[in-house]
């Protein structure tokens, strides 16, 4: 200890008589003609915090040796940006858990307080104290779009969304935080309230329009995730663990398919008062990671159907079973030419690879919700029977599409005239009355679909004659239809059948998907008062659906779907045991009331307000990269953000380069902490040829600050990772830079990086000897303690990043370093010169 005081005072002597000429600088000690590593912590990768499990939205993968989920708690992982406090520790905030909107929905966003304690030359454990926490929340619901929590009172934010990447703390002790998915800025307390709602960033060539990446919530492109997070949560907080399923209209499909566009969004009609937009908004991979399964709505082309097959789906709705069948049976899952792998040992449709659902039954071949509609259903071997419901007068759930009798698909009994202006509402008609008195055996269909009594046989055994099989049938006969389905193929007249085995043995295991068909948009004005009721409410209609499931012991095979998601909150909340499907379509209204004017289904606004069918969740709708195309790239928002010492301005930078910039200028922003605005007041940044991304920016000085940059690489000590010292020009807005430190090369004489205590060392690790490196992906902080020396912390990316660890494949710790500069940085002239060590208060 006293030779290595000793040798810093003659370094220090040296270097104060070389400042006044009294010894030539090369006469200097080599240790002090390059970067050198002061300081080393460590804070090993399976570090856990309190709060829920994580990484359940991972698929139960193995990542280099770590198994989702993590069932110890939130990993303390993930350091993007790092503030110094007066007392030797700091604030380390995590960023949005596990790289992606789709995959960090269990993940919440924190800032964690933490005490590294360095190993140095002089000794130390190289370890990290984990003492506490905050979390970011939104009580006060200043946030407008959906969150993962958006059901919650504390409404805790989590990586689905936001991913924050930058943080500073103001004069006044609240926290400014810069996120990438808007991009936004987040203002909150202390403790990560936040104050008010996202800031975004005004996209100054196009006034009136925000810059955004491809994550924004303000896209209908990313609001189908966010949406499935918010309802999945919610099921979640009342016990039902089931994943709810997302059901889209599937011409609706990102599939870059130009024949399944719809018209009406791409050219609506004149006079509609629709926006011009895309038709092709969900993603069916960006779904399943997130833990989806995506089962679309109807299909009645073959060829449509194996190409939704090649696309990923797990599941079809079909007006058209037979087809469905036979598109199941050819199609090639694994492209080795032998057709049926979604076939199981018994020759059916295995429900783990492929639902087939038969649409109201099979109403392109029988009148639809009846009977015989769920018969041809059984008789094609679909996994699932689709089926519509409403409630009567006495609050039965029978079969029905509309809520009133369709004069265009029943007839009375009696023979009377029964036309549109004849129709009747489900809700005031009993479940006696309407089987007495309508029978719903009308063809409209096309010419495949019949109403000949012989087609099907269980259905006129289960009615003991043809006279009844058209009745608007209960959801307890369609049940019971199906019991007596089996029983027919298994002792009845239909042992003899060819497929008999088959039948029963689908049978045995159909599952049931229930619609309920409420529709709040035609049961409200535009002002949102009730003029019309026309159908029962949605909770005692969930319910009562719901009770009949249950009261059948198939909650293990019926799920309720709906277009009216209060419905399906009702079922999570009060029938946990049941799984919800949700329904997404436009059929939109026109404004003009024009031909194909329809009742809206679910997306489609209402007199300029939200759409009132998503239980009060966002939907911006049409407005997507149509007519508000993503100039921000994805991962490329505000990555690093700066804040002047006078504490006036915030300077966050975007990561990447606009999608319509040439070469490789990124966009720093001044924004006025005062008035709480972008100013329009612009500075470019330009990324060395080899980096791909800056990891941080920060200001130590009114002029002066400094940019992390990387590249891809990790564990490549020839890769690129270096920190550049940057200059606010005096003209123009191109930033002056100077590079200060290659992270890849720093000396570490006194062996620091030998080993720390806790730390997972190998023979394998690269970057730890005499010659010190940080060939991390992602690095993300720098602290600035004086003008030689700095401090870097790596984003880890648990469990994902191995950049030391190449050995032995393990996932990097957060490792924190203090770095000895060889020259010291620029400091404006009126500046007082800092002279903190965080090691030894060494003056320089």
């Amino acid at each position: 200890m006293i030779v290595s005081c000793l040798a810093q005072s003659a370094r220090r002597l040296l270097k104060g008589l070389a400042t006044v000429g009294l010894v030539a600088t090369a006469t200097l000690p080599a240790l002090a003609q390059e970067p050198i590593l002061r300081g080393r912590a460590v804070l090993p990768a399976d570090s856990f915090a309190a709060g829920p499990y994580s990484g359940f939205h991972l698929g139960g993968t193995e990542f280099n040796g770590k198994t989702a989920p993590f069932r110890t708690g939130q990993p303390v992982q993930g350091f993007s940006s790092v503030l110094r406090n007066a007392d030797g520790t700091y604030q380390a905030m995590s960023d949005n858990g596990f790289g992606g909107m789709e995959n960090s929905a269990d993940y919440i966003l924190r800032v964690y307080h933490i005490r590294p304690n360095f190993k140095t030359e002089r000794g130390g454990d190289g370890d990290m104290d984990v003492l506490g926490f905050f979390n970011l929340s939104d009580p006060d619901r200043h946030i407008p779009f959906t969150i993962t929590h958006h059901f919650t009172d504390e409404r805790l934010l989590t990586g689905a969304d936001f991913d924050i990447e930058s943080f500073v703390k103001a004069a006044d002790g609240t926290y400014w935080f810069g996120d990438e998915f808007g991009p936004f800025l987040l203002h909150t307390d202390a403790s990560g309230r936040l104050l008010e709602a996202p800031i975004p960033l005004p996209d100054f060539e196009n006034p009136g329009q925000y810059l955004q990446a491809p994550q924004n919530p303000h896209r209908e492109e990313a609001s189908a995730v966010r949406m499935m997070n918010a309802v999945r949560h919610h099921a979640r907080m009342h016990g039902n663990t089931k994943t709810p399923v997302f059901s889209p209209w599937h011409v609706m499909f990102a599939d870059d398919d130009e024949t399944t566009h719809i018209g009406n969004r791409a050219n609506p009609p004149a006079g509609s008062g629709l926006t011009a937009a895309d038709s092709e908004i969900f993603n069916v991979q960006s779904l399943q990671r997130a833990g989806y399964p995506v089962v679309c709505w109807t299909v009645n082309d073959k060829a449509r159907m194996l190409d939704l097959m090649a696309l990923g789906v797990d599941g079809i709705i079909s007006d058209r079973p037979d087809l469905l069948w036979e598109a199941v049976q050819e199609f090639d899952a694994d492209g080795d030419g032998t057709p049926g792998d979604f076939l199981d040992a018994h020759g059916l449709i295995d429900l783990n690879r492929f639902d087939a659902q038969g649409h109201r039954g099979g109403r392109n071949l029988r009148p639809e919700n009846t009977i015989p509609a769920v018969e041809v259903a059984l008789d094609n071997m679909m996994t699932t029977l689709e089926l519509d419901c409403g409630v009567t007068a006495d609050g039965i759930p029978v079969l029905g599409h509309d809520p009133y009798l369709s004069a265009a698909k029943v007839r009375r009994v009696d023979g009377a005239s029964y036309e549109a202006a004849d129709e009747i509402l489900l809700k005031d008609i009993t479940a006696t009355d309407l089987q007495n008195q309508y029978v719903a055996d009308k063809l409209f269909r096309g010419p495949e679909q019949l109403n000949d009594p012989a087609l099907s046989p269980a259905g006129v055994g289960f009615f003991g004659g043809e006279e009844g099989i058209y009745k608007v049938p209960t959801l307890q006969q369609v049940f019971d239809f199906v019991e007596y389905y089996i029983c027919y193929y298994s002792y009845g007249p239909g042992t003899a059948h060819p497929q008999a085995e088959q039948r029963r043995r689908n049978a045995r295991r159909v599952r049931f998907n229930i619609e309920t068909k409420t529709n709040p948009r035609t049961d409200r004005d535009p002002k949102g008062n009730v003029y019309i009721e026309r159908t029962h409410p949605a909770i005692p209609f969930a319910d009562a659906v719901a009770e009949v499931i249950k009261a059948n012991h198939m909650t293990e095979r019926a799920d309720i779907q709906s277009f009216d998601f209060h419905t399906l909150l009702q079922v999570q909340a009060a029938h946990p045991t049941i799984r919800t499907v949700y329904l997404f379509g436009d059929f939109p209204i026109y404004a003009n009331g024009a031909a194909g004017s329809d009742d809206g289904t679910n997306l489609q606004d209402q007199a300029g307000a939200n759409t009132p069918w998503l239980a009060g969740m966002l939907w911006p709708y049409r407005v997507n990269e149509a007519n508000a195309p993503a100039r921000v790239r994805g991962s490329g928002g505000f990555e690093g953000m700066a804040m002047n010492p006078e504490g006036t301005a915030l300077f966050p930078m975007l990561e990447k380069p606009l999608t319509d910039a040439s070469g490789k200028q990124l966009l720093i922003h001044r924004f006025d902490l005062a008035t709480k605005t972008f100013t329009g007041e612009q500075y470019t940044y330009e990324l060395e040829p080899e980096a791909s991304a800056i990891g941080e920016f920060i200001m130590y000085d009114p002029r002066y600050g400094l940019v992390i940059e990387r590249d891809g690489s990790q564990g490549d000590l020839n890769g690129f990772k270096k920190i550049y010292q940057v200059q606010f020009p005096s003209e123009g807005n191109a930033l002056i830079k100077t590079e200060v430190l290659d992270l890849l090369n720093i000396r570490d004489a006194a062996a620091i990086s030998a080993g720390n205590a806790g730390e997972a060392r190998d023979a394998g690790d690269v970057g730890v000897g005499e010659t010190f490196a940080f060939p991390f992906v992602t690095i993300e902080s720098v602290v600035f303690y004086s003008p030689f020396t700095l401090g870097i912390i790596n984003d880890n990316n648990y469990p994902f990043s191995v950049g030391r660890h190449i050995g032995s494949g393990a996932p990097d710790d957060n490792e924190f370093v203090i770095v000895r500069l060889p020259q010291p940085l620029a400091i404006s002239p009126n500046t007082a010169k800092s002279n903190v060590d965080p090691l030894a208060q060494d003056t320089y």
